[in-house]
C-alpha cells in the first residue's frame, strides 16, 4: 500500500507531465509491470517509467522490470540527494551499461514549479 506521501509525490509527477502536454497516468500497468507515474509524448511515443523511490531497497527490480516492459527510459525520483546518490550507485554496480544509460535520477523539487520559479530568481 502507498503512503500518503507517495501518493502526493505521484500528483505532483503526473501534472508536472500533463502541462507539458504528455499523457501521464498513475500506478498504471505496462506488459504486467505497475509504475509509479507512466507518461507518454503525445507525438514520439517515448515511454517514461517513473519511479518514486524513497529508500534504496526495490530500485533495482523497478528499473529492470521497467525496461523489459518496454518502457524507453526511467526516470528515478527521490526526495532527498542522499537517497538519490545512494540509488545512482547502487544502479551503477547492478546494472550494464546499456540499461544504466537508460536511467536519470531525479530530485522531486524538480517537479515543482514553485520551487523552481523561486530558485530561478535567488
Amino acid at each position: 500500500m502507498k503512503s500518503a506521501r507517495h501518493k502526493e509525490l505521484q500528483e505532483i509527477i503526473s501534472g508536472c507531465y500533463r502541462r507539458a502536454g504528455w499523457i501521464s497516468v498513475i500506478e498504471h500497468y505496462i506488459n504486467g509491470k505497475k509504475i509509479d507515474v507512466l507518461a507518454q509524448n503525445i507525438k514520439t511515443k517515448y515511454i517514461i517509467a517513473n519511479e518514486i523511490e524513497l529508500t534504496s531497497r526495490h530500485c533495482i527490480e523497478n528499473i529492470r522490470l521497467d525496461l523489459r516492459a518496454g518502457c524507453n527510459e526511467v526516470a528515478v525520483i527521490c526526495e532527498n540527494s542522499e537517497t538519490l546518490e545512494a540509488i545512482r550507485q547502487k544502479t551503477k554496480t547492478n546494472l550494464d551499461r546499456n540499461m544504466f544509460g537508460k536511467v536519470k535520477f531525479r530530485l522531486i523539487s524538480e517537479f515543482i514549479p514553485q520551487l523552481n520559479s523561486r530558485n530561478n530568481t535567488k
